[in-house]
């Protein structure tokens, strides 16, 4: 019997199993596929994922496999710019703001670190053929696809993760939801072994005659996208004579290995459900995202880290229900709120009308000149609302400052501070808040420079952040997300109470 059985072993379920390992789950990982997918498919993720595999025990391990991504420029009809997003500075949560990466890389080093897992199995080339569950466990019937030899597997929980094409979401009868947005577009991954444009900035090419990007991936690594115009077929574009017509601009065909040239559709799509019982959905599995703002892998990777640590408490004692019923709740509205971002994104992106182009451009100009820019994930994470966020303040991701621990060493907070409920709290909060914290197994983190637990590095950043949200404490969940920002060491007493009561240190 596990404590969760995870259906998939992408990126998704990779860190799904690394987060479960690394908080004390026994876990079970089943993948249809024998090895890594050779292709890239995703290639972008935030300073929050990697604040998530930095959770997970991998963040060192991929680090040096990533390029850092630091501006987007989008150009108009003209071919001049209409936009830019520069966040080359912003290290907020401890990372660079954006990393570009590998995919069969990241996968691959994510399988490394699970197989230095004892409380984690992984089964490769085994499918899971049916799935059923009761008030006190799931259970899976798997096959050996090699074999066809058959099994049974038991767990408490069973969360997938395989995929746009889930066996398990279809079998437990669940809907995909179109949210409105359908666009064929040609993916070409290459390598070429020289730089092309800027080797730290994408460009988005808003041309009503073929919208286009380029994106730099690490090494020789590069991408480009290309709009299928309404004439054109699949089969025509996929065409060696398209491919390299396509190229021209950039590069000429015999100066690049072509690792993949696909035609694929953008959708906004999302499952009507993510829980059935004790069964869950996460990453493409519960919503599908146009890519425009490159957030498909981090909202799978910021699904299974709010669940995961949620199963962790319950099954240490915490509210099933409350706990369980949060992460649809949590989750499904910050998502919405991403694909109708990227949804608007890609509808002026994807202009072929030449005078509706031009219109854009001269809104986009004047908004530049006005220093205002729409809403996307480029100038930050919309906060989680509804499901656990009761309390004022509640609901932002919480900066990761470096602290300094009692024997003078530094180092990123997570790192030391781990995933027990935390309380950061300043001048004077280093008395009876931190005796509570202690008795209740939370972490302190203090801006002053006296008392027990961990003292910030530069606290007045972390005072002010705090500050500017009304208050002079921050109680923290276990995913660093807010749980409440309070100015009474009262109030701040009973928010780490409830929060205790919900997520129990083992």
């Amino acid at each position: 019997m596990y404590d969760l059985l995870i259906v998939g072993c992408g990126p998704v379920g990779a860190v799904a199993a690394n987060l479960a390992g690394a908080a004390g789950l026994s876990t079970c990982v089943v993948e249809r596929a024998e090895g890594v997918f050779d292709l890239p498919r995703a290639i972008h993720f935030d300073a929050h994922v990697m604040r998530i595999l930095q959770q997970a025990g991998v963040a060192d391990e991929v680090l040096p496999a990533t390029r850092v991504w630091k501006r987007s420029t989008f150009y108009g009809a003209d071919g001049e710019p209409i936009r830019v997003h520069d966040w080359a500075q912003r290290r907020l949560l401890g990372w660079d703001a954006h990393y570009l990466f590998y995919q069969p890389e990241l996968e691959t080093t994510l399988r490394q670190r699970l197989a230095r897992r004892d409380d984690v199995d992984v089964r490769l080339a085994t499918e899971v053929i049916a799935v059923q569950q009761d008030e006190d466990s799931v259970s899976a019937r798997i096959r050996d696809r090699a074999t066809g030899t058959g099994d049974q597997l038991h767990a408490r929980y069973l969360l997938a993760t395989d995929g746009a094409a889930s066996f398990v979401r279809a079998q437990q009868g669940i809907a995909l939801i179109d949210l409105g947005f359908d666009q064929p577009w040609m993916v070409i991954d290459l390598l070429t072994e020289r730089e092309l444009g800027r080797p730290d900035e994408s460009e988005m090419f808003c041309d009503p005659r073929r919208p286009a990007t380029r994106i730099p991936g690490p090494g020789r690594h590069h991408r480009w996208e290309f709009m299928l115009l309404p004439c054109e077929s699949p089969e025509e574009i996929q065409r060696p004579a398209s491919i390299e017509a396509l190229l021209r601009p950039w590069v000429t065909i015999d100066e690049v290995q072509i690792l993949r040239a696909a035609v694929y559709r953008f959708h906004a799509l999302v499952a009507d459900r993510w829980r059935d019982g004790r069964v869950f959905l996460a990453g493409d599995a519960a919503h599908q995202t146009p890519v425009f703002l490159g957030q498909g892998l981090c909202h799978g990777i910021r699904d299974v880290q709010n669940l995961i640590w949620k199963l962790a408490a319950v099954l240490r004692g915490g509210p099933g229900d409350v706990l369980l019923d949060s992460f649809e709740a949590e989750r499904r509205p910050h998502v919405e709120t991403i694909i109708a971002m990227a949804v608007a994104a890609g509808r002026d992106i994807c202009m072929l009308d030449p005078a509706a182009a031009g219109e854009r451009d001269a809104r986009m100009r004047r908004e530049a000149a006005a220093g205002r820019l729409p809403r996307t994930t480029f100038q930050g994470m919309p906060p989680l609302q509804g499901g656990l966020f009761a309390r004022h303040g509640a609901g932002e991701l919480f900066p990761q400052p470096r602290v300094r621990t009692s024997d003078g060493r530094t180092a990123l907070m997570d790192d030391v501070v781990g995933t027990a409920p935390a309380l950061v709290g300043g001048p004077g909060s280093a008395g009876e808040l931190a005796r509570l914290a202690a008795r209740l197994g939370a972490a302190m983190v203090t801006l002053a420079g006296e008392g027990s637990g961990f003292q910030a590095t530069e606290p007045a950043a972390v005072e002010r952040w705090i500050g500017e949200r009304g208050g002079t404490i921050a109680i923290l969940r276990p995913d660093r997300y807010v749980h409440a920002i309070v100015d009474d060491h009262a109030e701040a007493g009973d928010a780490v109470r409830e929060l205790c009561a919900l997520a129990p240190v083992a």
